[in-house]
């Protein structure tokens, strides 16, 4: 649905072509808040466009360089790009992510190795917090720095409590 959203929201202001949604994600700051892979631009601009979404609007050519398809969004694009910003207020993201698994899999890690993989997540989410300030002019709107910022934090917390529990030591990270 994200990669969905993504599209139909930049072709909510213009018309576009597949590789230029790509550059346009491409940037710094996008790019940290919405990584994204070529390919399923593409995947996702053919499933709008059966769905009735969007719609091809002839090919553009820049200079040397190859034609490519336009894409615009339709009537019921706009519907259903409404439909997912919803959607995307009111449903939480299943909470399915890599670090669940390593939590249900804990003792098939030596303790040594627990501990760095805990110390580098520590480092990873300091990490995350200064580039998050770094990158906060590029974000679109300011609440998705401050919402970034407090997860992140939280997730911190988490951790470091975490670690204590199990007698752990995170110091120097």
């Amino acid at each position: 649905m994200l990669i969905r959203l993504l599209v139909l929201w930049l072709l909510a202001e213009q018309p576009l072509h597949g590789y230029r949604i790509k550059r346009a994600l491409d940037d710094e700051g996008l790019s940290f808040w919405f990584p994204v892979e070529f390919a399923s631009i593409y995947s996702v601009l053919r499933t709008l466009v059966k769905n009735g979404h969007a719609e091809e609007r002839g090919a553009e050519q820049e200079g040397a360089r190859p034609e490519r398809q336009l894409y615009a969004i339709t009537r019921s694009g706009r519907a259903h790009y409404r439909e997912l910003l919803q959607r995307a207020w009111a449903e939480l993201e299943p909470p399915a992510e890599r670090v669940q698994l390593a939590l249900a899999a804990w003792p098939d890690l030596p303790p040594g190795a627990l501990r760095e993989a805990m110390h580098a997540r520590k480092q990873a989410l300091v990490e995350r917090l200064a580039l998050c300030d770094a990158l906060q002019r590029a974000a679109p709107h300011p609440a998705m720095v401050k919402r970034t910022l407090a997860l992140t934090r939280a997730e911190l917390a988490w951790l470091e409590e975490l670690a204590r529990d199990e007698g752990i030591s995170l110091k120097g990270a």
